[in-house]
């Protein structure tokens, strides 16, 4: 090794220790590497000649100090010729004696195992004996620790959470925190594959139609699957369970007192088909008892089983051909049920045209606000707060009046697209008039309603509307405003109308307010 090899190992132990980079802390660190790895080196053995020429006396109170440099040298001179007393000088040395002895007591309740056993080796040292060679058995004990300790373990921290290393207290604290985070999103990953299966099991499995209450708390698990975790929820979930079961058994009794009606008519159609039926005596008599031997197990259907067993004891009395009816009158019903089928399928369509605006795609202004009274519902429920975003296109009279009507609703198509492109599932897009949109996004504050908003113009503006081959340049301007920050729906509203109306008229093309 040589020199150089010595002053770099005395650099990284300094920077190890975070201590400065003096001289002094320099020369200590460079005679520990020269004497560490054999070398004499001559300014290392300057302290020593120092002391050697002193008085013998001087020299032996000396040898009872640590000291390794100039400084140290000549602090020990001031103390000694400051002394007026021997006695005040052993005063001091216990004085240092028992402060190391703190120290090394306060190292051991350090939750550090290599250090904690040399800090208690060093307390029974002292407390044995305090001669110069005990002492520098601990020094060089104490600094083989200091210039070998290696903390890099506590970066496998890293790849879990970061935590601060500087500090125990903190270093638990920040890995708690850690430990919440990821049992809190592993919750809502379980709470949110839980909520489709939950709405599955809500829904009536005979009831056709879902009250407002049981859309409700649809609305809230689709967009917020975390509220399973509220005692509150698990309340309004227990009664839907049992509000389900009612809107089933009261379809259910609907459905028997249709059935009912249906058989006394059949009944009397049945026997008066029967007077010109050849069936015979013995088939009825066959369907008779099988009736009898059904068990209808649901007590609502024992009145349906008594008029199956009058019809049959009615068979067996009338017994004239009547086929050939029968078949006519099949194909009337064949008909009619085909006609029933089409008719249902032409409301449904027509109840869904009316809810969703037929030139955007988007809700229209009635679907939008009954989405919307669901929203309200679920926040004044849940406190499921949302941001509502009003939107206009700028200058759109001119646009008709320019290239005509018909561009004016390729325009408005384009928009409804974009907005159903660029927004999530569970927020709320519709056709609020006109060229007016609206846009609801649960579990958005006003800072990110902003940025949407934001995102939604620059999409606009860049993007190339055209008619007959010719770009239109279109643009839009909008207003946001965030539910908790008003009193009512009516307030949030407006404020979000008002916000609208001043980025209207201060320019166009901008989202008021700027900032959230």
């Amino acid at each position: 090794m040589t020199i150089n090899d010595i002053a770099k190992e005395a650099i990284e132990i300094v920077t190890k220790n975070h201590e400065f980079l003096t001289p002094d802390n320099y020369y200590k660190a460079f005679c520990f590497v020269a004497k560490k790895r054999g070398y004499i080196v001559e300014d290392c053995q300057k302290i020593e000649n120092y002391i050697k020429k002193l008085d013998p006396v001087i020299q032996n109170e000396a040898k009872k100090f640590f000291i390794k440099s100039v400084d140290d040298f000549f602090a020990f001179l001031i103390a000694y010729i400051n002394r007026t007393t021997s006695l005040e000088s052993n005063e001091h040395i216990k004085h240092l004696t028992l402060l190391i002895k703190r120290l090394l007591q306060a190292i051991t309740l350090l939750h550090d195992k290599e250090a904690s056993e040399l800090a208690n080796i060093s307390l029974d040292r002292i407390s044995y004996t305090i001669d110069t060679k005990a002492v520098d058995i601990i020094k060089d004990k104490w600094l083989d620790f200091i210039t070998s300790y290696d903390d890099s373990y506590l970066e496998k921290l890293d790849k879990f959470c970061k935590v601060n290393k500087n500090d125990l207290r903190l270093m638990v604290e920040n890995l708690l925190e850690c430990f919440v985070e990821d049992e809190q999103k592993a919750s809502k990953e379980i709470y949110t594959k839980i909520a489709p299966l939950l709405i599955a099991a809500l829904s009536p499995s005979i009831a056709s139609d879902v009250d407002e209450e049981l859309a409700i708390i649809s609305y809230e698990l689709q967009n917020s699957p975390e509220s399973l975790a509220t005692d509150s929820f698990i309340e309004d979930i227990k009664k839907m369970i049992l509000r389900r079961k009612d809107l089933d058994k009261a379809k259910l009794r609907e459905n028997v007192a249709v059935l009912d009606n249906l058989l006394e008519n059949l009944s009397l159609k049945i026997i008066d088909l029967l007077k010109r039926s050849n069936i015979s005596k013995e088939k009825i008599q066959k369907i008779t008892n099988q009736i009898k031997n059904t068990d209808f197990k649901d007590d609502s259907l024992e009145t349906i089983q008594k008029k199956l067993l009058k019809i049959a004891q009615s068979l067996e009395f009338e017994t004239d051909s009547f086929s050939n009816e029968i078949q006519n009158h099949q194909l009337i019903v064949k008909h009619l049920y085909n006609r029933v089928k089409k008719l249902e399928k032409a409301l449904q369509i027509a109840k869904k045209e009316v809810k969703v605006d037929f030139l955007t795609s988007t809700l229209s202004k009635r679907g939008f606000e009954e989405e919307l009274h669901k929203a309200e519902e679920s926040f004044k429920r849940y406190q499921t707060n949302y941001s509502i975003c009003f939107f206009d296109i700028d200058y759109f009279k001119i646009i008709n009046d320019t290239y005509g009507h018909e561009a004016g609703d390729v325009i408005l198509k384009s928009v409804g697209e974009l907005f159903k492109r660029y927004t999530r599932e569970v927020d709320i897009v519709g056709r609020y008039g006109g060229e007016e949109f609206v846009v609801v996004l649960p579990n958005v504050d006003l800072t990110g309603a902003i940025k949407f908003a934001n995102k939604i113009r620059k999409m606009i503006k860049s993007n190339r509307f055209m008619y007959k081959g010719e770009r239109i340049y279109v643009s839009i301007s909008g207003g946001v405003s965030e539910r908790k920050d008003y009193k009512s729906l009516q307030e949030a509203i407006n404020a979000a109308d008002e916000m609208l109306y001043k980025a209207k008229n201060t320019g166009r093309n901008k989202i008021m307010p700027e900032f959230g």
